[in-house]
């Protein structure tokens, strides 16, 4: 069927006002990127533009899905499912909505009574024993953006074959015939139930229980960036002593994200009110956490001037710290992604620790504790991390969680700032050690119809006419790491050079191309080879 009947279809079927106002006022090319595909579902559920169309997030594509979902479920004898979401725009219609079509189904559903971080939700099914977790999130995308994540027994995001299969039941589901009643009538005959106050308190025990008792003593600037964070991490924070401020016009939950339009971590643009709020108030460290409240950005005071860390940076600082308080008897176990800082294998030498590599996604690192945990060792966990600033600690999880790693971050701090040093000063300190390293994240973007082929072209040829060079570097070896890890349905390439390598991999949620750059050479050498490959690899993909 072509995107035009398509659209016919729906200008004729679809009866919600604002959804029908948008397709009348659809120009040709807003029609054809809207309808040119179904959401594509996959590990990560699904991550969309907001609006009309099948190719977007909006009632009918999350009844659609949902329905979907509640086939499986059904089909497979599961019974009990979880559901929350965060701060965006319609979220919480979303999750109402995705409620409403499970409780139609006869299966039984526990709803959060407002927005939570997604770490909850990964904590609360397992904590309820559900068999699904759903979790409406577009974590640190822009405003237009909202996404729907669907999570196992285990609280993992699920793997590759369910996604697969959960795929071809949503393929068979006409979104327009998908009958319910209203959310308030499913909640009046208890087939949908809130979930209750004692979840989250022992949720936050169980963070608490990670960090131990020690107190931090430190003054932290913390903005949720209008998301789910508004609450729970200042609490966890004061409850460990922090002299906590707040930026203010990023503390209550707004889905359009009014003071930062891109509320992702990672970015400057997001910690520049908290950045100013740190040199201002002379405290010592800030802490962004995303929207979903499972990523952190970290800064600290450095005399008048603040320094932001990367996520490799915060991974490896936590990950040192970690193995040099480590007490237990079993050897302990560090996950980190393909793409992040191989570090921390050298800090781990030193402690007699383990570290496994996993592909990117925090669903590996949470099977990797799935693992651990049938054989008995999963205290030997210490932490999971990825370099786009998601980290857990403890294995009462299997997603990252900001909660916990803000906490942890202040500690830290505390415990720096009684010796008269910064975070800065321990990165320093490990860097003399074990050696210098600069990591990079370059990411090229590739928008709608057309775009994608672009992406899908460029990134085959880079597979299958490898570059001979990497700016002035001579390529060592060719990575394939759907060889590489036995996996054939990962789509991810690395180029190893004297003195680094660059993974190169397609988003598996926005239309992206991204690279990741590793510089193991003096400060110097580090700056001019990153300036080269940033050069190169905008001339390939322009």
């Amino acid at each position: 069927m072509s995107f035009v009947e398509k659209y016919k279809i729906w200008k004729m079927r679809v009866k919600d006002r604002k959804l029908l106002r948008e397709l009348s006022s659809m120009s040709d090319e807003q029609i054809s990127s809207a309808f040119y595909k179904d959401l594509e579902f996959g590990t990560a559920g699904i991550r969309a533009l907001m609006g009309a169309g099948t190719n977007r997030i909006n009632i009918y594509t999350v009844r659609k899905i949902t329905q979907g979902v509640a086939l499986y479920m059904t089909n497979n004898g599961l019974k009990k499912v979880v559901i929350s979401y965060d701060s965006r725009i319609d979220s919480s219609l979303f999750a109402k909505t995705a409620a409403s079509v499970f409780a139609a189904a006869g299966i039984s559903v526990f709803i959060t009574p407002t927005l939570m971080p997604t770490p909850f939700l990964s904590y609360a099914v397992r904590e309820m024993g559900c068999d699904i977790g759903v979790m409406v999130t577009a974590s640190h995308n822009p405003a237009k953006y909202n996404g729907y994540k669907v999570y196992d027994s285990s609280g993992c995001q699920i793997c590759e074959d369910k996604a697969q299969v959960i795929a071809q039941f949503i393929s068979k589901v006409d979104a327009f015939r998908v009958n319910v009643h209203s959310f308030e009538y499913y909640l009046k005959h208890n087939d949908i139930v809130y979930l209750q106050d004692s979840v989250l308190n022992s949720y936050i025990e169980q963070v608490k229980s990670v960090l131990g008792e020690t107190k931090a003593d430190v003054s932290v600037v913390y903005t949720p960036l209008n998301g789910t964070g508004y609450k729970i991490v200042p609490s966890v924070l004061v409850d460990l002593g922090c002299a906590v401020k707040f930026v203010e016009p990023q503390m209550e939950p707004n889905g359009r994200f009014p003071t930062c339009h891109i509320p992702n971590p990672e970015k400057k643009e997001a910690l520049k009110r908290a950045i100013s709020l740190l040199t201002e108030s002379n405290s010592d460290i800030a802490i962004a956490t995303d929207p979903d409240a499972d990523r952190i950005g970290v800064a600290y005071r450095e005399g008048e001037r603040a320094v932001i860390l990367s996520g490799n940076e915060i991974g490896i600082i936590l990950s040192e710290h970690l193995l040099r308080k480590h007490k237990g008897k079993k050897t302990p176990l560090i996950v980190r992604t393909i793409v992040s800082t191989s570090l921390v294998d050298k800090i781990a030498d030193k402690y007699g620790a383990q570290v496994v590599t996993v592909p990117t996604g925090f669903k590996y690192i949470g099977n990797v504790i799935n693992s651990l945990e049938q054989s008995g060792d999963a205290d030997r966990f210490l932490i999971g991390f990825e370099e786009s600033q998601g980290y857990l600690v403890g294995s009462y999880a299997r997603d990252k969680d900001a909660v916990v790693a803000s906490a942890l971050v202040a500690l830290i701090a505390s415990e720096l700032k009684s010796q008269g040093k910064t975070l800065g000063d321990r990165l320093g300190e490990i860097y003399d050690e074990y050696g210098e390293s600069m990591h990079m994240q370059l990411s090229y973007k590739f928008e709608g119809a057309e775009g994608e082929q672009k992406m899908k072209s460029l990134f085959d040829r880079l597979k299958a006419e490898p570059l001979e060079s990497v700016a002035c570097s001579a390529v060592l070896r060719l990575v394939d790491y759907a060889l590489e890890l036995d996996m054939p349905t990962l789509n991810v390439i690395g180029y190893e050079f004297d003195g680094g390598s660059v993974i190169i991999r397609p988003s598996g949620t926005e239309p992206l191309i991204k690279l990741y750059v590793s510089l193991n050479m003096s400060a110097r050498q580090n700056a001019r080879m990153a300036r080269l490959i940033k050069k190169q690899f905008s001339e390939i993909f322009s």
